[in-house]
């Protein structure tokens, strides 16, 4: 009986200790938790900011957070950075998100930086890229970063293909067809299976009439428009060629008429200022004319290639 109860009362101290221990054990994680990321309520209220689509509130702690960092490393520095970019993406501030996602990559530890995390982060990386090129009408193929992407080694296909994409979409943007016409056939032969027929034949075919296309000479629609309404026709501008006709051939053909009848009165009075102005806007409309026939097929031709292209959103 006595060694029955003295079996019993050191298994009731055997389960307490373990017990002891355990709760012990969950206080230390917690407080090494503490030690690694002093701040990150400053990141929790930062996120609960951004959810609540209080962004510049958010902005304004997640700086504070990162600035943090000089002080103790903290563990969400990467994402602070990530969601202080998509603010700046849903203000159209490009460069400025594009400076945060290469911060947040920079942050990346060296475990981290061939993961599947930092993919996703070179991804946003290129489209912002892409976005910022569009507004400041910069050549990407010169941007150090997407040549890296390009041609790294260590750079895994799917980003690869990627950069390829926006660099062949912002040539095309820029008018620099024969450089995205060599990037493309590069990219294919890298990338076969990227893209699938429909989009392969598609691609083609607009390249070809991209390459083929030859713009109006808008010097030549000037001097057209010495006869009423040419130079509209040549840009195929044809109501504006008509009404030019019209108009200005009225002007021209009773300017002839007080000059053959000796009325230079009338004719330096009344209708010579009318017709040199109306000479001028009629040149510089074929000019315009010219300009935006170009434009509009340009653009007829590029935008089935830079749906193929363009970075998801």
């Amino acid at each position: 009986m006595k060694q029955t109860n003295y079996m019993k009362k050191n298994i009731k101290i055997i389960i307490i200790s373990i017990c002891f221990l355990l709760l012990k054990m969950q206080g230390l994680t917690a407080q090494e938790k503490v030690a690694a990321d002093p701040y990150a309520d400053i990141y929790n209220y930062a996120q609960n900011l951004y959810s609540a689509e209080a962004y510049e509130e958010a902005k304004t702690e997640f700086k504070r957070y990162i600035f943090m960092q000089n002080y103790s490393q903290g563990d969400f520095v990467s994402q602070a950075f990530c969601t202080l970019a998509r603010i700046y993406e849903k203000q159209e501030e490009w460069s400025l998100a594009v400076q945060s996602i290469e911060s947040a990559i920079n942050s990346l530890t060296p475990q981290e930086i061939n993961t599947n995390k930092a993919d996703a982060l070179r991804l946003e990386h290129i489209r912002y890229l892409y976005k910022a090129s569009q507004k400041s009408k910069k050549y990407l193929s010169d941007n150090l970063f997407i040549f890296s992407y390009m041609n790294l080694n260590e750079i895994s296909d799917e980003v690869k293909q990627c950069a390829y994409s926006a660099a062949i979409a912002n040539a095309v943007i820029n008018g620099r067809i024969e450089y995205a016409q060599k990037t493309y056939e590069k990219a294919i032969e890298l990338f076969p299976q990227g893209w699938n027929e429909e989009q392969l034949d598609k691609m083609k075919e607009n390249f070809q009439q991209l390459a083929s296309f030859k713009p109006k000479n808008q010097r030549l629609a000037g001097y057209l428009s010495f006869i009423p309404g040419l130079g509209q026709l040549y840009a195929h501008n044809y109501k504006d060629s008509l009404n030019a006709f019209l108009l200005n051939g009225s002007i021209i053909a009773v300017s002839v008429y007080s000059i053959c009848t000796f009325d230079f009165w009338t004719f330096s009075l009344l209708e010579f200022d009318p017709l040199i102005r109306f000479m001028k806007g009629n040149i510089y409309n074929a000019q315009k004319d010219a300009y935006n026939y170009n434009l509009k097929k340009q653009k007829e031709f590029a935008e089935p290639i830079l749906e193929c292209l363009e970075p998801e959103k």
